[in-house]
């Protein structure tokens, strides 16, 4: 029988060194798992999405979270989620529906924990998303309004002017009034 203290001196580096090595391959790993994987800065942000996140709902890097296909009363649960992270929480587990890349609502249940720097201050969030199943359309649907759309509104009701949305967004005053 081996006992665990052989195993850890039969290693060819020290554990901190192979943490370290980790670290280096990390970012292909997630892009390489099968399992929808995002990055938020503090912001709530949509920084980093793999590939399986990419082909659930798109390419939403740069998207505030209010406009990622949230439902807005899940929006609400997703900002509380956040805000409990901020407050020191290891973990959040929340459910909520979002739009597929094709528009469809599809229930998931999303995992997630706090990135923080060396100081352990926090600078974003790391989540994992599992599809549970379709959302049954309602008899009377409302029509969907696209990202931009969303993220305009999510702006407005922060209390941004025009101007501000226009320069935050990297759009022009119209195209903001067009929204």
């Amino acid at each position: 029988m081996v006992e665990p203290n052989q195993i850890e001196s039969s290693l060819p580096v020290p554990e901190a060194d192979l943490l370290g090595l980790l670290a280096a391959d990390i970012a292909r790993a997630l892009e390489a798992v099968p399992v929808p994987a995002y990055i938020v800065d503090l912001q709530r942000r949509l920084r980093w999405q793999n590939a399986a996140s990419i082909e659930l709902v798109g390419d939403l890097r740069g998207r505030l979270d209010g406009s990622v296909g949230l439902d807005p009363k899940d929006l609400v649960l997703a900002r509380q989620a956040f805000a409990r992270k901020l407050n020191g929480a290891a973990q959040t587990q929340l459910e909520v529906t979002i739009a597929r890349r094709d528009g469809t609502p599809v229930r998931v249940a999303v995992n997630s924990v706090p990135l923080r720097d060396e100081d352990g201050a926090m600078i974003g969030s790391f989540g994992l998303v599992q599809v549970l199943g379709e959302v049954e359309p309602t008899s009377e649907t409302a029509p969907s309004l696209s990202p931009r759309e969303r993220e305009t509104l999510t702006l407005l009701a922060a209390g941004y002017s025009t101007p501000q949305m226009a320069q935050q967004m990297g759009i022009s005053t119209e195209t903001v009034r067009n929204h």
